[in-house]
């Protein structure tokens, strides 16, 4: 299945690196926990980073009810925004040709705020479990006064793309026997050995949903 191609989503440059794919798309996203928003406030054009979550073509965030960026796609009732996964640096004999790999996804999606304690959960349960797989079940709920004071947001999903890049360094032929190295340089994000906080009991054992996260992550 693809996200269906408009104006808005269809890549131009570049257009042989495009994918419409929504599985291809989907695990672009499930592969990061972070996402850049884009958004208009006071006239003035910003993008913030922050955490989410995804279920089928439902994205959540979360923040206060004076966070800027919650108010301004509030107001727009839609976003843009973007995921990229750097793969490699790509070196080459010109400095013209420098390049890199990577899996870039933009994402444009219409917004609403979830205004029900029931709705709010979900989609903050939704938000932690993209942090770790299970983790929800695993830690202290929002009481009413933290489910009180947490904006929560969802976006769903109307179109989107994506655009992939996974080639060798390419030089003119020209510079080929130029001695300057060139090649590839893999990039790589891998995560740490769980470590427990100054107030864990040192003899508890490292919870088997982490330690399963830290398996799939490590390398």
């Amino acid at each position: 299945m693809e996200f269906h191609k408009s104006t808005l989503n269809t890549l131009k440059r570049g257009a042989k690196k495009a994918s419409y794919d929504k599985d291809v798309i989907y695990s672009i996203l499930d592969a990061t926990e972070v996402c850049h928003i884009a958004f208009m406030h006071k006239n003035k054009a910003f993008v913030q980073p922050i955490n989410f979550g995804r279920k089928k073509n439902k994205l959540y965030l979360h923040g206060s009810y004076k966070n800027r960026m919650t108010e301004a796609l509030l107001k727009e009732k839609e976003v843009c925004l973007n995921v990229t996964l750097l793969d490699a640096m790509k070196l080459t004999r010109s400095a013209f040709h420098h390049s890199v790999n990577y899996r870039s996804a933009t994402v444009f999606g219409s917004v609403k705020e979830l205004t029900t304690d029931k709705s709010k959960l979900k989609g903050l349960k939704c938000i932690i479990n993209h942090f770790v797989p299970n983790r929800w079940e695993y830690c202290r709920k929002p009481d009413a006064g933290e489910l009180k004071a947490t904006r929560v947001i969802e976006i769903r999903i109307e179109t989107a793309s994506a655009k992939i890049a996974d080639t060798p360094p390419s030089d003119n032929k020209a510079d080929l026997n130029l001695d300057y190295w060139a090649g590839t340089i893999p990039v790589k994000t891998s995560y740490g050995y769980p470590i427990a906080d100054s107030y864990s009991n040192i003899d508890a054992e490292i919870p088997k949903h982490i330690l399963d996260f830290y398996a799939t992550k490590k390398s």
